[in-house]
């Protein structure tokens, strides 16, 4: 796999803080403007993607950076209708072929009901339409309002995500070369004069400064990155969605597909992580959050090193990642309030730790 000079300096400024909107600003608006399912905007779509107008009752927008629409029908049936993200890097079919792949690859049956399925396309507006789980929440919402996730989801989870990594990706890759992924840590923490007058928040000093302290460990984390699986690479609490019922026959669904390429799985388990870490570290003091966070983390961990054949030496690499995605978390507080605040500050000293120090007592004690 052919590294890429122009992408490696790309993420180096992203990860480091550069080249952001100043603080109270979004990279793009959210999409909430309200739709009427009869407007002739949309008809033209509907019938682009094989979707009848005369059978649509109600179309409700979705939060998001991009335009996302759920279209019901009369059938009781539903489709998520998306627009591309016409602010990001990528080409404007990126998912649909995405999710295309899908179908092509040798995944178990449990990982295939996991992920969604392309229903149609309009090539011309690169505007796609999948199928949609009804009834469910996101596993955010269920962190939030109850903390221990139910161990049936978890271990579907878990199921989904190592069926999903140990496909083979030789003729993906081959035919999207592109698609390699790296670790999103800068492999140089230098900033020029232009880049230190660009980055954003009242903080940067401080974040930059615990960015310079890591850059021996990030070089070892882009030594360590093995891009052998098709990961999602986004594997946030908010793209998990659950069905109410636990037993439901797809109790599980992860969504927006749009990060996804080749990369290393253990990235996108450390996402998830870093993910129960930082909703321990929100509730700072709280003993149910720590608490809650080892059972989530040890459950999930516990089915996918069953399954995925995981050995307890990569649990560091993991955690490492787990690290990673808590110094995202502050400069994403950084880019989004304009200063770190408690949660911020708390996200970057235990990603530093984490990272330097590789297990989970360094947060859950």
């Amino acid at each position: 796999m052919v590294p890429n000079p122009g992408a490696d300096e790309l993420l180096r400024a992203r990860t480091l803080g550069f080249h952001t909107p100043r603080p109270g600003r979004r990279i793009a608006p959210r999409r909430t403007q309200q739709f009427d399912h009869r407007s002739a905007e949309l008809a033209p779509v509907f019938t682009a993607l094989r979707i009848d107008p005369d059978s649509v009752v109600r179309v409700s927008p979705r939060v998001s950076r991009r335009l996302v629409l759920m279209v019901e029908l009369a059938d009781g049936s539903a489709r998520l209708l998306k627009w591309p993200d016409t602010d990001t890097e990528h080409d404007n079919d990126y998912e649909y072929v995405m999710l295309s792949l899908f179908d092509r690859l040798d995944l178990p049956a449990r990982t295939r009901a996991a992920l969604p399925r392309l229903l149609a396309a309009d090539r011309q507006t690169g505007t796609i339409a999948l199928d949609v789980m009804q009834d469910c929440v996101r596993l955010s919402d269920v962190i939030r309002d109850t903390r221990v996730v139910d161990t049936a989801y978890l271990v579907h989870l878990a199921a989904a995500m190592a069926g999903l990594h140990r496909a083979s990706i030789e003729e993906a890759y081959a035919e999207y070369p592109d698609w390699l992924l790296r670790p999103p840590v800068p492999k140089s923490t230098i900033p020029t004069p232009h880049e230190y007058a660009h980055g954003c928040g009242i903080d940067f000093d401080v974040y930059l400064r615990t960015m310079q302290e890591l850059k021996h460990d990030f070089l070892e984390i882009h030594a360590e990155w093995r891009p052998d699986s098709l990961i999602h690479c986004d594997l946030r609490d908010d793209n998990v969605l659950l069905a109410r019922d636990p037993q439901a026959p797809t109790p599980v669904r992860v969504i927006d597909w749009e990060a996804a390429g080749f990369g290393d799985p253990y990235f996108d388990l450390g996402t998830l992580v870093g993910q129960f870490l930082a909703a321990a570290l929100r509730r700072h003091g709280d003993p149910d959050g720590p608490r809650a966070a080892r059972h989530n983390i040890r459950t999930f961990l516990i089915a996918y090193r069953r399954l995925a054949e995981l050995e307890h030496s990569h649990e560091e690499q993991i955690f490492r990642y787990a690290g990673v995605l808590l110094l995202v978390q502050a400069a994403s507080r950084l880019q989004l309030l304009g200063a770190l605040g408690r949660i911020g500050h708390l996200c970057l000293l235990y990603g530093k730790q984490l990272i330097q120090n590789p297990t989970p007592e360094a947060i859950l004690r």
